[in-house]
């Protein structure tokens, strides 16, 4: 969820759903939550929080924040100009040892060349608070203890560790960052929601009018506190003083948040706020407007050497178009070759990206370079080849969702090439070395890209996957029961990007690799004759496994044979397991995984009970588990399908979700019983 907050104008709310972000605009001029309030002073603790063992709110963690404060003012100086100051308080409860690196702090701040391009920190202070003796004991931060380190060229750290600090300590600091507009010109993110619950996070900023920031809030947590209100600022200078805007901005009850299963990376997810300059206007000074539309996004990539310039680099792929020219004139053929060729001379040296690094015809000429070396000579290639061929920028997800209200290049870090052959279109990533045209890799689902046209204006397409998470397991067998075993045969075939997958970990290893690993993951099986094929003839199709197997029940009766028929495949636990869940769901790829099997039965056994069929369906045809059990003369059949078509889910599906795979737990664990007639 990502909510817009304008200063003066009103605010709104963006929620993304499974195809995109939509707004609900709505006012917020007051407090509009919660009535309680907390100020407390620095320097005095109360001793109820000194005798918390544990915090109520999470009996897990290891720390809490009983306060985390941030406020932004902004000031001017005669020598150095604007000047923008972040004061910060922090409290936390020391629950367990584990947390007491807590009590060491690093503060880093920008060291410029002169200075008017260095920041400080400045009234820095520190308590620890104890209980000793029955009493509270304050041990205040001597300013010997605080070090001044030159981290890197550009970075100064201010460090220090707040001493006597312990399991059941308090620890409490506060300081203020002093940043010349010169060296940053926006506020950090301030982020309410991190790895330990927070009891109160609280922000506060006070804007002048003549400085415009675009403000973001994102996240799933619904804010206690949010107030807006004109002020007069006196900046310091009667050409900056005048009217402004104070906020403030408050969660009380903050829960840790927990990287849960099927999310894209934290940063999507965590409650926060975000700042961007939109502009400065100083009536009769200055008028600088910092907003970016896409149109300038793509005006600026395409001026940009390590980008639109090596799209204009064509002459050392010339040989191979003539080649690939002479030997097709269809256009999905000569897309296929070019992209086989690419994938095959490449190597993918793992960085993402929109820079081309030291230029396309050097990454071709060393047969390595990065995703987007790769990506624009690929896209170079096609268009060579007379195809509609352009860039197309995304995020990846672990970079986080693009926020399409947002132009920034910075909302990019990943490039591949997007074909169109008459009305259809192909998503190309050759960087990817066992993927098929078409099918992007696991990293680049990530709802939205831009396309960035050769002429006219870059529009955004969704990615929507082709390929799901594909397998089909299969086995035949034998039981004995007399002698308590079960042998037969197992296949399994690998498809979409269950075959990306194994082909990434497997295809250039011994086929003694796999071999090993399949053993393990079944050690009460006796494997023998495991055979591969299609290990990386031919990436469209799906990589197939055989073998023979041999098991043998130790606890088994004479007469009576028990067995849980989903012998390979079979889920074991369920991948949610939050009681409830305020983030989407976001899988990636779907889910299609099958197990057939048929089991021959000796003379004279049979199923002492038939189980139920079930078929288990989500709501708006999201996914779908059946499971069937019939016995045809002596052969017992198995078939269990599990397919969840959507890759998005709502917090409000969870449950359905989280209750769909359980039912599909619930049904794997099931035995059946093989019991001999008459007995």
């Amino acid at each position: 969820m990502t909510q817009f907050l304008p200063p003066i104008r009103p605010s709104g709310l963006c929620r993304r759903n499974a195809l995109s972000i939509q707004f609900l605009l709505f006012f917020l001029t007051f407090q509009a939550f919660a009535q309680d309030d907390f100020k407390p002073k620095l320097g005095l603790i109360d001793r109820a929080s000194l005798e918390m063992a544990a915090y109520p709110g999470d009996s897990t963690a290891d720390a809490v924040f009983l306060y985390d404060y941030g406020k932004v003012t902004f000031s001017y100086d005669d020598l150095k100009g604007l000047l923008m100051t972040t004061n910060i308080w922090v409290r936390v409860k020391i629950l367990k040892e584990s947390a007491l690196d807590r009590a060491s702090v690093a503060i880093p701040h920008y060291m410029g060349s002169s200075y008017k391009e260095q920041e400080w920190v400045d009234d820095l202070k520190g308590y620890t608070y104890n209980l000793e003796n029955d009493q509270i004991v304050r041990t205040e931060l001597e300013k010997k203890a605080i070090r001044r380190e030159k981290t890197t060229d550009t970075q100064n750290t201010v460090k220090f560790n707040l001493p006597n600090a312990k399991k059941g300590s308090i620890i409490e600091y506060s300081y203020s960052l002093v940043s010349p507009m010169n060296v940053r010109h926006e506020p950090d993110v301030w982020t309410f929601q991190g790895s330990i619950p927070r009891k109160w996070s609280e922000y506060n900023i006070i804007i002048p009018a003549f400085l415009d920031y675009k403000m973001t809030m994102g996240g799933y947590l619904t804010l206690d506190i949010h107030k807006q209100e004109p002020v007069n600022v006196p900046v310091g200078h009667s050409i900056y003083d005048g009217p402004g805007l104070s906020y403030r901005f408050v969660i009380k009850d903050v829960p840790a948040f927990v990287n849960e299963p099927y999310i894209t990376t934290a940063s999507d997810y965590v409650s926060k706020i975000n700042f961007e300059l939109a502009s400065i206007n100083v009536p009769g000074e200055m008028k600088k407007n910092f907003s970016q539309t896409w149109e300038n996004v793509e005006r600026t990539l395409d001026e940009a050497t390590w980008f639109g310039g090596e799209l204009r680099r064509s002459g050392f792929l010339k040989a191979v178009r003539d080649e690939i020219a002479g030997k097709a004139t269809d256009p999905l053929e000569r897309m296929n070759l070019a992209y086989e060729h690419i994938q095959e001379r490449m190597k993918w040296d793992g960085y993402s990206g929109l820079f081309a690094g030291d230029g396309i015809k050097k990454a071709y000429d060393n047969r390595k370079g990065n995703a987007c070396d790769i990506n624009l000579m690929l896209t170079v290639l096609l268009r060579e080849l007379d195809l509609e061929c352009n860039p197309f920028l995304l995020s990846t997800r672990t970079h986080g969702y693009l926020h399409q209200e947002i132009p920034m290049i910075e909302s990019f870090n990943y490039v591949v090439a997007h074909v169109k052959i008459g009305e259809k279109t192909y998503f190309l990533d050759a960087s990817e070395s066992y993927s098929k045209p078409g099918m992007l890799p696991e990293r680049a689902l990530n709802g939205f890209g831009r396309l960035i046209p050769k002429k006219g204006k870059g529009s955004f397409l969704e990615i929507i996957p082709g390929d799901s998470q594909s397998k089909l397991e299969m086995i035949n067998a034998s039981i004995v029961p007399e002698d308590g075993t079960l042998k037969g045969s197992y296949s399994i075939s690998y498809g979409g990007y269950e075959a990306l997958d194994w082909r990434s970990k497997y295809a250039a290893e011994g086929d003694n690799v796999f071999q090993d690993d399949l053993k393990k993951g079944v050690p009460e099986w006796k494997i023998r004759n495991v055979a591969i094929k299609n290990k990386t003839d031919d990436f469209k199709g799906t990589v197939n496994v055989s073998c023979d197997f041999e098991m043998e029940d130790e606890n088994a009766s004479p007469g009576v044979f028990y067995f849980n028929p989903i012998m390979a495949g079979r889920w074991t636990k369920n991948p949610l397991k939050s009681k409830e869940r305020i983030y989407p769901i976001d899988l990636g790829a779907g889910i299609s995984a099958s197990f057939i099997g048929n089991f021959t039965l000796p003379e004279g056994y049979a199923l002492e009970e038939m189980p139920k069929a079930e078929i288990i369906m989500l709501p708006d045809k999201g996914g779908k588990f059946s499971y069937q059990v019939r016995q045809t003369g002596n052969v017992i059949s198995v078939n269990t399908m599990i397919n969840v078509s959507r890759t998005r889910f709502m917090p409000e599906e969870y449950p359905d979700l989280k209750e769909f795979f359980e039912r599909v737990l619930q049904k794997h664990a099931q035995p059946l019983v093989i019991k001999k007639k008459n007995i």
